[in-house]
């Protein structure tokens, strides 16, 4: 593997080609034509200084242009003219090319986004389980933004190296002998500068490593912030954060003073450079003075796309490593499934378990399990903590594919050619079922269902008991809930997840302690609400109050036998 390769930067710019296809080269084609219109524009400065100095031919140095039969009196406006008609081409070309460039830009961040959560998705539940939430956050919140900042570095370089192209080109046809004393400063430039380029590979490395540690302590953070505010401990929370933060500072502070060297060194040999070429053109060359203006006018404006080169390539190479870290947690990206027509709820009278099995590792998972579950059937599941009881869900809800044993459902296996429409009809309030940071109606929506009117959503509320409460809120079913629903208390936050689910009309109901935050009479009544739900649908509801257990037809207790 090349360096390239190995720093990320060879695989974001792969990647990125592919996304833009053709539209990269029309990006392109804008870049040069923009450089070549500035060029012409500032070649323009020969015939200008010639008229202004009295020679009337005009002549654009080796390019033999000359304004021919145009009287004298008019060629200062024909000249004037054409440095107008060059520079306005090149302010349309140029502002088409930002245009070009900002959208393939914002275009190619959704799609890393979109296609990371797609991958995510595809990898299934075990896999998004182990990469946790902090992680999954440093994912789509600062891996895809730097690797969008990397793409963007990757388009200012190539729009520096064409600019610089181009300008190197038209000072070699000017003055040959300048251009090439201008063309070993800007290699010597580049060579020096291959240092700091090292260290922005170096810098990214660790900067993103710093990102991951600070985006976990910072979650953690704010998981634990309530107790350790209870139990006087937040001194503690603070110094694990600020020692995370501090090193991560140190490494921005680092890659900032690598940076800024390179620019000030930059600008200092630019400085440099101008007065070597002024020198040599006067009194080793003795270029005239119109053609001295230009060139030194073209070198002046190659000096900026020399820096950018630079400095896009060290800005490439650190934030490449966030597309790295991409590749990492997820493997190859996937592009988002085929639009499919909605799949048509299964409609089914019994499900049966056949001796599943399934481990997470040894010791914690679900032994050899049969379990019998008719329509319309309620069956309570309790044990203690780690017996299997959310494995078990989880089997039926497809999340899990059994080690062992069978899922049948109405004789037919819970396989893939099957799973799409069992899925239709389920719905499943987990323990910690999320509240988004949106409206009423946003949060009901959120479930996978078809958009329902205003009547269906006010009756769902009603039959969860929110009803009073959303009509009390100023903008009633518009009104925002907060960050995971801050403006609610808990037994409402569940009673609003509930009441999404109910919204997929369900054939089977998966409560798991998805009423735990209510008090005994508000659940039990609840609870009455949904078994008298017509048609009534199945129910797997897990809990370890006896108060919610005796809702149900059958309970069942699994029980650790290790």
């Amino acid at each position: 593997m090349s360096r390239a390769e190995g720093s990320g930067v060879a695989a974001l710019l792969n990647d990125y080609r592919e996304y833009a296809g053709p539209r990269l080269w029309a990006a392109l084609a804008l870049m040069l034509l923009g450089a070549i219109a500035e060029g012409f524009g500032l070649l323009m400065i020969v015939p200008l200084a010639s008229i202004a100095m009295g020679d009337n031919a005009g002549t654009l140095g080796r390019f033999n242009f000359s304004f021919g039969p145009i009287p004298v009196r008019h060629r200062l406006i024909v000249a004037l003219g054409l440095f107008v008609a060059f520079m306005t081409a090149r302010s349309i070309l140029l502002y088409a090319r930002e245009l070009a460039l900002t959208r393939l830009q914002s275009g190619y961040e959704a799609s890393l986004r979109l296609r990371a959560a797609s991958t995510l998705a595809q990898r299934g539940w075990p896999f998004a389980s182990r990469m946790g939430q902090a992680e999954m956050q440093a994912l789509l919140l600062t891996d895809v933004s730097r690797a969008s900042q990397a793409v963007n570095s990757a388009q200012l370089f190539a729009v520096a190296a064409i600019m610089l192209i181009v300008q190197l080109i038209l000072t070699l046809l000017l003055a040959p002998a300048l251009a090439l004393i201008a063309l070993a400063i800007i290699v010597l430039g580049s060579l020096v500068a291959a240092r700091w380029t090292r260290r922005g590979v170096a810098s990214g490395i660790a900067l993103v490593e710093r990102s991951e540690q600070s985006t976990s302590s910072g979650f953690r953070l704010h998981a634990g912030l309530k107790s350790a505010i209870a139990q006087g401990s937040v001194p503690q929370f603070l110094e694990e954060y600020s020692a995370t933060l501090s090193r991560a500072t140190k490494e921005w502070v680092r890659y900032s003073r690598d940076l800024n060297s390179s620019r000030q060194l930059a600008a200092l040999a630019a400085a440099l450079a101008a007065a070597l070429l002024l020198f040599a053109g006067l009194r080793v060359f003795e270029l005239s003075f119109p053609v001295l203006i230009a060139s030194l006018a073209l070198f002046a404006r190659m000096v900026a796309p020399a820096q950018s080169l630079q400095q896009s390539a060290q800005h490439l190479a650190a934030y490449a490593q966030s597309f790295s870290a991409i590749r990492r947690r997820l493997g190859t990206l996937q592009p988002p499934a085929s639009e499919e027509s909605p799949a048509v709820p299964l409609p089914w009278k019994e499900l049966r378990l056949d001796r599943v099995a399934y481990q997470h590792q040894p010791g914690l998972g679900l032994r050899k399990t049969s379990l019998v579950v008719h329509s319309g059937e309620w069956i309570g599941l309790s044990g203690a903590s780690g017996a299997g009881k959310t494995t078990l869900i989880d089997l039926v809800a497809g999340l899990l594919e059994p080690a062992e044993g069978e899922i049948v459902i109405d004789g037919r296996s819970l396989d893939g050619g099957l799973i799409r429409q069992w899925r239709a009809g389920l719905a499943y309030v987990g323990q910690d079922g999320i509240v988004f940071n949106d409206t009423v109606r946003g949060n009901l929506g959120a479930g996978g269902t078809s958009p329902a009117s205003d009547e269906d959503l006010w009756q769902v509320l009603e039959r969860v008991g929110l009803l009073g409460r959303v009509r009390a809120f100023p903008n009633g079913l518009d009104q925002e809930v907060g960050d995971r629903g801050s403006q609610l208390s808990g037994g409402e936050r569940q009673r609003l997840v509930i009441a999404r689910g109910l919204l997929r009309r369900p054939s089977l109901l998966i409560l798991d302690e998805a009423t735990a935050a209510l008090d005994a009479d508000g659940e039990a009544e609840l609870l009455k609400e949904l078994r008298a739900l017509a048609p009534r649908p199945a129910a797997l509801v897990i809990a370890h109050r006896e108060s919610t257990l005796i809702h149900c037809d059958s309970v069942i207790r699994i029980q650790d036998k290790s």
